[in-house]
This record gives structure tokens, C-alpha cells and sequence, in this order.
């Protein structure tokens, strides 16, 4: 497998530059750009259709949630939790997607405090068009690796995020100390 001209520039730089600085371990660091790497791929290649459709990752995101999530709607505070965007974010997307009546807002009966997001019956109509084409693009995408190779991927993901989940505390805490040694 090749790697094009992007990758290769920041590879060579990394292997160039990071022995210059303590701590570093050349496997780790290749690991982080090349998972960042990918994601700038996966977005370039369904970027696309997506904008023809006049939707955004998030917002088909939410879309699916309110499909297929609680039949009475989901609080907007809890729809920023599962996508981890900030309220004014999950505000925009909302006001956006209400705006092209795919969903719609009302008063949570159980907290009059509270609103929550429905999908309408056009925005389940888009979601019974688009979703197809979105999964045979998917299936597509990935049609080099094989179910051995996305077993083995899910699971070296998987342990990579619950890997990085346990060193935040500790990231967090040596970066103040650092930070407060170095002034």
C-alpha cells in the first residue's frame, strides 16, 4: 500500500523531528496522524453526498436518533451529550434541520423546562432515501479490508479509545504540573 504525498510529507517530518524532543516514540505518534489522517479521508470521501443531500455527519447523526431512539423525542442537552457538541452547536443543527422540516421542537411534558426534538415524517422520508445510498458507499469504502480485517480494526479501535480514556486524568494533571513548573 502507497502512501500519497500528504502522509509521506508528515511522516518524514515527524521521523525527522521528534528525537529532537523528549518523550517521543516514533510508533505512537505515527499511530495519531494516521488515525487523524483517515478521518480527513472519511470526510473528504462522504463530504459529497452528504452536501447533496443538504446534510452534514451531525446532522444525519441526529436524524438517526430521533428515528430510531425514544418515540416521544429526545431533550435537545441529551442529543448534545451523544454527539459531544456544545449546546450552541446542537442548537444551530436543530434550528437548521427545523428550518428544512425535518424535525421539529416541543415541550418535554415531563419537564415544561425542557424542549425536545422529533423527527417529522419528511425527515424519516429523507432518512428512507439517503440511508441506503450511505451504507452501500460505506460497505464500499471498506470493501478492501476483509471480516477478519474489520473485526480485528473494531477491536484495536475500541482499545485504543478506552486506552486514550484512561490517560486524560493523567494527561491533564502532568500538563498542569508541567505548566507550572515551566513558569
Amino acid at each position: 500500500m502507497s502512501e500519497d504525498r500528504r502522509e509521506a510529507f508528515y511522516h518524514d517530518r515527524v521521523r525527522q523531528s521528534g528525537t529532537y524532543y523528549e518523550g517521543f516514540d516514533l510508533p505512537s505518534v505515527e499511530i495519531l496522524l494516521s488515525l487523524r489522517y483517515t478521518h480527513d479521508v472519511l470526510q473528504q470521501a462522504c463530504g459529497p453526498y452528504l452536501a447533496q443531500h443538504g446534510l452534514s455527519k451531525s446532522s444525519v447523526n441526529i436524524l438517526m436518533l430521533l428515528r430510531h431512539g425514544p418515540g416521544g423525542g429526545v431533550q435537545l442537552h441529551d442529543l448534545g451529550d451523544l454527539l459531544l457538541v456544545s449546546r450552541a452547536n446542537i442548537t444551530g443543527l436543530i434550528d437548521h434541520l427545523e428550518e428544512k422540516r425535518y424535525v421539529t421542537r416541543v415541550v418535554d411534558a415531563q419537564d415544561r423546562r425542557a424542549r425536545l426534538a422529533r423527527i417529522t415524517k419528511r425527515g424519516e422520508a429523507l432518512l428512507d432515501d439517503f440511508m441506503p445510498l450511505h451504507y452501500r458507499n460505506i460497505k464500499s469504502m471498506l470493501q478492501g479490508l476483509s471480516e477478519a480485517e474489520k473485526t480485528t480494526l473494531l477491536f484495536l479501535l475500541k482499545k485504543t479509545r478506552a486506552s486514550i480514556g484512561r490517560s486524560v486524568p493523567a494527561l491533564e494533571q502532568s500538563a498542569a504540573a508541567e505548566f507550572t513548573i515551566a513558569q
